[in-house]
């Protein structure tokens, strides 16, 4: 049985591949993706704290984590789908799961100290999310909503943001309490 399940997922893996060749590498949609994961980069660089280089990019793997389990949860389970990749073999939509949203939510961790001013922030970037970088994504083709509708990832975007600062904080407790 093991053997026929390696084999069907060989199979299914090379007929994604196939389908990625044809359909999506190098068409429009596949550029949109790649600059908008380029962009990140290049942003995320020329505004990070160099000097907390290695606080800063733990705290974007973190929400990396936390965006990756919720993203692979959501397509299994067919809330939603993203009809284009960057390569077929990573995350759907790896330009914002690994760039975008982790660089987004470090630049808020390092220019928003206070827990408070941190919220705010981070409920700013929820709202702006959902109303306007999920609609724009939808618009353009690269999002594709199944049962999901955008306002319910309002409160996930969030807690991914309270949650990661709360890690960030026991973390760098733990760590001055062993220093």
């Amino acid at each position: 049985m093991r053997d026929l399940s390696v084999e069907l997922q060989w199979e299914l893996t090379a007929s994604r591949f196939e389908e990625w060749l044809k359909n999506e590498l190098f068409h429009f949609k596949w550029w949109i993706l790649l600059c908008v994961f380029i962009l990140s980069v290049v942003i995320w660089w020329k505004c990070i704290d160099k000097s907390r280089l290695s606080e800063l990019v733990l705290c974007a793997g973190i929400v990396c984590i936390f965006v990756l389990v919720l993203d692979e949860l959501g397509e299994e389970l067919a809330l939603w789908e993203y009809p284009v990749k960057i390569f077929p073999l990573f995350p759907p939509i790896s330009a914002i799961d690994l760039a975008s949203l982790p660089f987004l939510y470090s630049l808020i961790y390092q220019y928003f100290g206070t827990w408070k001013s941190y919220a705010i922030a981070s409920a700013v970037m929820s709202v702006l999310s959902c109303f306007v970088m999920e609609p724009l994504f939808i618009l353009s083709g690269i999002y594709q909503l199944i049962t999901w509708k955008t306002y319910y990832g309002m409160p996930l975007y969030f807690a991914i943001a309270i949650s990661t600062k709360w890690i960030m904080v026991r973390l760098k407790k733990m760590e001055a309490k062993a220093g």
